[in-house]
């Protein structure tokens, strides 16, 4: 059954559009094909139905976490979406850069309700672009680097991602570390074939200039993206040297903001000095002025990204036998202790 959901842009100050925000209504009660199961002592599993793709762990020290990829999943591909068309690509690719991410936010999030997944659970979601910095865009992937959209007084969370963090989903790792000092990873499902069609296709839409977004799933426990929809777009490209637009998906929370009055009293003690010492020919800007206001004023809430997770019964060593048989198999048993014992 589709979820009712109801959509609303979010802009900024200066209105430009800077996420799009989205109330998911309860609705079927099942778990969604794609769900993360936690369990005691940090230890996760992200599940596609029955099938586990990978199996994680947060180190004592919260330096990181460990991620062991299931093998077996990769004849199991989990598609979320159906695929993009060529007159859907081609729709996208007409429309200036500004709004090209608000209409694909809007794709992606109507797909993902109208189809059987229900992959938006109840409660509120953000759509937010991240987008590659103008300057190292063509400089290669080591150079790339994404942000969100970068407001002052936003109260959305804020996304950052480097190419070091960005995976070749050509030979994907079955053990990996997530190094948290260095910020998050981009985490891929399953591999992709080099001699693929559709991996062709991409390529020449990543030169048309009109690929579309890789569509990512933020996991706060391991501070990661989990690439839900795109491997073969974000290796096309890769393969082009051309950094892709990405959007995250985020469940969020609100917290509430309540400002201090002291602290208002003393920018406005502050403002009142300040304009009655500077020359006339060096007053404070009008935008200046308005942004130290609401800054001090603000109560609107904070929006904090969450990652809901359904709670297993299953024993801690169920988890720990898997992962076992997972690296026996890859020839990975030396690193084993490390995992379990949630050493970084």
């Amino acid at each position: 059954m589709a979820e009712q959901l109801y959509w609303h842009d979010i802009e900024d100050t200066l209105g430009n559009w800077s996420g799009l925000g989205v109330e998911v209504e309860p609705g079927a009660t099942d778990k969604p094909p794609l769900y993360l199961r936690t369990g005691a002592n940090a230890r996760i599993k992200l599940m596609h139905h029955d099938t586990p793709l990978f199996w994680a762990t947060s180190a004592r020290d919260y330096g990181g976490a460990w991620l062991v990829r299931n093998p077996l999943s990769e004849g199991a591909e989990c598609r979320l979406l159906a695929p993009i068309d060529s007159p859907t690509v081609e729709q996208h690719a007409v429309l200036a850069p500004e709004q090209r991410i608000k209409a694909w936010s809007r794709y992606f999030v109507s797909r993902l309700s109208a189809s059987a997944s229900h992959f938006l659970t109840p409660g509120h979601w953000l759509a937010q672009g991240l987008l590659p910095e103008p300057s190292t865009r063509t400089r290669g992937l080591d150079k790339w680097r994404f942000t969100s959209h970068n407001d002052p007084l936003s109260h959305l969370p804020g996304w950052n991602l480097y190419g070091r963090d960005v995976p070749d989903n050509l030979q994907l790792q079955t053990l990996e570390w997530i190094d948290w000092w260095h910020g998050g990873k981009l985490i891929g499902l399953h591999r992709v074939d080099p001699l693929a069609g559709r991996l062709k296709w991409w390529r020449k839409k990543a030169r048309e200039d009109s690929l579309p977004p890789i569509l990512l799933w933020y996991i706060r426990g391991l501070d990661s993206y989990v690439i839900i929809d795109g491997h073969y777009r974000l290796q096309a490209a890769i393969a082009e040297n051309l950094a892709p637009l990405f959007i995250v998906l985020s469940a969020t929370r609100e917290r509430a903001v309540t400002p201090c009055p002291k602290h208002q009293e003393r920018v406005l003690d502050s403002l009142r000095k300040r304009g009655d010492a500077v020359p006339r020919n060096k007053v404070i800007s009008t935008e200046h002025l308005n942004q130290v206001l609401i800054q001090a004023y603000d109560d609107r809430p904070e929006l904090l990204s969450v990652t809901y997770a359904w709670a297993s019964n299953d024993p801690e060593s169920l988890w720990c036998e898997e992962v076992r048989r997972c690296l026996a198999g890859q020839g990975l048993e030396a690193e084993l202790d490390a995992v379990i014992a949630r050493h970084g």
